[in-house]
């Protein structure tokens, strides 16, 4: 199995499901309470350790009792924590709500704690990583860690999610061999999904873009050819917290196992599915996928 480094955020989600979602000024009564760590890069990373890859994240990490639960919470999850660095303030917090009805999610995040800093991670062997995936987010900080990390790493594959647009990330496409857009993203390239991987390939011919649109299934586009992935019909949404977060570790794990493109988009669709039939992300990294 391969070694593998995700830098992004961590977060501690607290998640109410609720039969609907209430009106505006209501009260009502949530039929569970749940508290587990989220954010997207330390999502992906725990899908990965239980596929068995060394999974390792690199966040900040808030200093304190609190920062120190949340750190032995990911290590059981089986995470390595060497390149997470610890800062004054919060755990950064999101509060979800989820709905029965429909298995979509509302989430409010609250975040009083710095971002990582290229100087928080001069001390990361990126070198010593098989895979390394960024999120896409503090775009002037994040080109210079990409820009450092590239310019250590030999061949050693590099990928970037793009869930929210954010000014400036665009520069640190030129760094990513594989890029993970999310449907909001790819709507700010072009009008459809495909258009937008494809317009994306044709200014990176060398590179893997994939985008995720929902009900609409996945696109790929690389080697100059598009793929498309459609849904399985049927599915049940019992739960779409972190299903992009999901899609992007199946992804990884087929590229990193040696799988074709085009077979890793499958498999990574069909993987985001089992995550949206079930609650949370126990279990995901079995056989099969």
């Amino acid at each position: 199995m391969a070694r593998i480094l995700a830098t992004g955020i961590v977060t501690l989600d607290h998640t109410l499901d609720v039969a609907s979602y209430p009106p505006e000024d209501s009260e009502i009564r949530a039929l569970a309470s749940t508290t587990q760590p989220g954010g997207n890069a330390t999502n992906t990373a725990t899908i990965l350790a239980q596929f068995g890859h060394r999974s390792g994240l690199a966040a900040v990490i808030a200093e304190g009792a609190a920062g120190d639960a949340l750190g032995d919470r990911l290590e059981d999850l089986g995470l390595e924590l060497g390149a997470c660095v610890r800062r004054p303030g919060g755990t950064p917090t999101s509060c979800i709500l989820r709905s029965r009805e429909t298995g979509s999610r509302t989430i409010v995040h609250h975040r009083d704690l710095p971002e990582l800093s290229a100087n928080d991670l001069t001390g990361v062997p990126w070198a010593e990583y098989d895979w390394l995936h960024f999120e896409g987010r503090n775009p002037a900080e994040l080109a210079r860690i990409l820009a450092d990390a590239r310019a250590e790493i030999v061949d050693q594959p590099l990928s970037l999610e793009l869930e929210k647009p954010r000014p400036g990330l665009d520069a640190c496409l030129p760094y990513a061999d594989v890029i993970m857009l999310s449907r909001a993203w790819a709507a700010t390239i072009a009008d459809t999904p495909e258009a937008a991987v494809t317009a994306l390939a044709e200014r990176f011919p060398d590179r893997i873009f994939t985008v995720t649109a929902g009900g609409a299934g996945a696109w790929l586009a690389a080697r100059g050819a598009l793929h498309h992935c459609a849904p399985t019909s049927g599915l049940r949404i019992v739960d779409s917290v972190g299903a992009g977060d999901t899609f992007n570790a199946g992804l990884i794990h087929a590229l990193v196992s040696g799988n074709p493109p085009e077979q890793a988009l499958g498999s990574a669709v069909r993987l985001a599915e089992r995550k949206l039939e079930q609650t949370g992300f126990a279990g995901l990294g079995t056989a099969g996928f």
